[in-house]
């Protein structure tokens, strides 16, 4: 579905209300900005009663909380659904950490981004983005993130940790599926984080080929812990180190590369401005990042009482510090809703503010800088086509999944054809598939899921009792009955959530479509990702 939509109006009220703020509903999700101003003058200090959490809008007041690092904590996580479930935390974890565990973690993980090892890389990303551009330069349309925001900081993270080069799409399909929310619903952490598991393998094969990489460096620092003990990072903790890294250093480059590229679509004027001075490239990613940050917003713990606004937010409350609405306080940004690289600006929230800023701010500022000289060398103008853009459904991230681009009219009207193209083929393959769906899918059905570590096998049962489709699914030797079951004979399409209690607590949610006595789609696995699988009837 286009999302035009994002150029629209969203006020966060229903007939005159009050202003009111929603995390996970999409309109807001596309064009925040119109709430954020609402929230700033009517609500400083919000309440969500249906999720029962506090947020702060007004840049002062954001300021002011990332800096209390004493009342407003890390170590309950940063996302809101997080904070309200008390997920415990992997040892690691050290963007959700407080001193003084957090000050020993950040110092390790300080290291990876050394002046030396960043001149070292910013080459290796240069003549790799050059032969890149190079490739588009042929072209007369491409896709933004696909070509190059999903490509480009996917391929650093993967230099910098010593991740296969083959592997590169693995860590993408990753990150990306731990992101993905449905409309109007929270993230589901269930199982807890579990974000160890999914890059354990990396390490264990660093430990056995050593490298000039920064999982090789991890593996052997020493270092003393918060307990004044001197060792080395436990397995557990390095590969959550990793999958940290991987995440934030994939998603964040990614988003501000889009928004990058359709800010300067909109406003060609400065983006000529950029081809003549290069050396404008960094204030543009600044005006980018404060425009449209990835992170709209960051969660936090109230660890005692505290008045913000007049009001007492009590202890063991969950607050949002609304980053994109800082962004846009009119009352320290004039005309804050244009992008203008050559604004006299304080410093934008996008990476947060004292003990916590991102660590990987600097990587990321130097990739986009090395993205937007290269590009602009052979590709100094385009047009986004938003009518056929995708804005990724998450609530933790905000950016783009697919940002049509073209250079001429050819470009554009190829980019339409082709969009024509899928949404016929996507219903040729529906009604081809509704085609070979059976009346029903009662039996007894072998199901593979691809995880991170191989192929999972387990054994789903399906009947039809008291008018009702349910059964039982096994594995491992455990036996779950089936929480739920939909499936539509029409199209084949099949849904199944299967909660199992061992070996860990985990919420399975299986989406697929059945083709006679096959079954293919995906399975979610809470913030441990989306998965493929196959089923095949006994």
């Amino acid at each position: 579905m286009a999302e035009n939509a994002v150029l629209g109006s969203s006020t966060g009220s229903t007939a005159g209300d009050k202003v009111y703020y929603d995390p996970y509903l999409r309109e807001i999700v596309k064009n925040p900005y119109p709430v954020y101003r609402r929230l700033r003058q009517e609500a400083p200090l919000y309440y969500n009663e249906k999720y029962d959490f506090y947020a702060v809008s007004r840049y002062s007041d954001v300021q002011k909380c990332f800096l209390d690092h004493e009342t407003f904590i890390s170590g309950r996580g940063g996302i809101l659904e997080l904070i309200k479930e008390n997920v415990q935390m992997p040892p690691g974890t050290f963007i959700f950490e407080d001193p003084p565990q957090h000050t020993v973690h950040r110092r390790i993980v300080q290291r990876i981004f050394a002046p030396k090892r960043m001149a070292a890389l910013e080459e290796q990303i240069r003549e790799m983005t050059k032969k890149h551009m190079a490739e588009l330069a042929h072209r007369d349309e491409f896709d933004f993130i696909g070509d190059v925001g999903g490509q480009i900081p996917m391929r650093v993270i993967g230099m910098l940790l010593g991740i296969p080069e083959e592997d590169f799409q693995e860590v993408r399909r990753i990150t990306d599926s731990k992101l993905v929310t449905e409309e109007g619903k929270p993230v589901d952490y269930s199982a807890g984080l579990n974000i160890e598991q999914d890059f354990e393998r990396y390490v264990h094969w660093r430990r056995e080929n050593p490298s000039d990489d920064v999982i090789t460096e991890l593996l052997n620092v020493e270092f003393t812990d918060e307990n004044g003990v001197e060792r080395k990072l436990s397995i557990e903790e390095l590969t959550t180190f990793v999958n940290l890294l991987a995440g934030a250093g994939n998603e964040t480059t990614n988003r501000l590369i889009g928004w990058m590229a359709k800010s300067l679509a909109e406003n060609p004027d400065q983006r000529r401005e950029l081809v003549a001075n290069p050396a404008l490239i960094p204030q543009a990613i600044e005006e980018a990042l404060r425009l449209e940050p990835p992170p709209p917003h960051v969660g936090r713990y109230v660890a005692k009482d505290v008045v913000i606004q007049g009001q007492t937010v009590p202890a063991g409350s969950t607050i949002l510090l609304l980053v994109g609405s800082a962004n846009h306080d009119d009352e320290v940004f004039p005309d804050p809703e244009q992008f203008n690289m050559h604004r006299e600006r304080p410093r934008h929230m996008t990476f947060g503010h004292g003990i916590h800023t991102c660590i990987g701010n600097v990587l990321a500022r130097m990739e986009a800088r090395v993205v937007f000289e290269e590009l602009l060398k052979q590709i100094p103008d385009w047009d986004v086509d938003l009518e056929l853009a995708n804005l990724s459904s998450t609530s933790t991230v905000r950016g783009w999944e697919t940002l049509p681009t073209y250079r001429n009219e050819a470009g554009k009207q190829k980019l339409r054809a082709n969009a024509a193209a899928k949404v016929a083929a996507e219903a040729k393959a529906k009604a081809e598939a509704g085609s070979k769906a059976p009346a029903s899918v009662e039996g007894k059905w072998t199901v593979t899921v691809k995880g991170p570590t191989g192929p999972m096998d387990s054994s789903l049962e399906l009947a039809t009792v008291n008018g009702a489709l349910g059964g039982t699914q096994a594995g491992d030797g455990n036996v779950d009955p089936i929480d739920s079951i939909t499936y539509n004979p029409a199209n084949g399409e099949i849904e199944w959530i299967n909660k199992i209690k061992k070996p860990m607590k985990l919420k399975l949610t299986f989406k697929g479509v059945v083709e006679g006595d096959t079954m293919t789609g995906k399975v979610k696995t809470g913030f441990m990702g989306a998965f493929p699988f196959t089923a095949v009837k006994a």
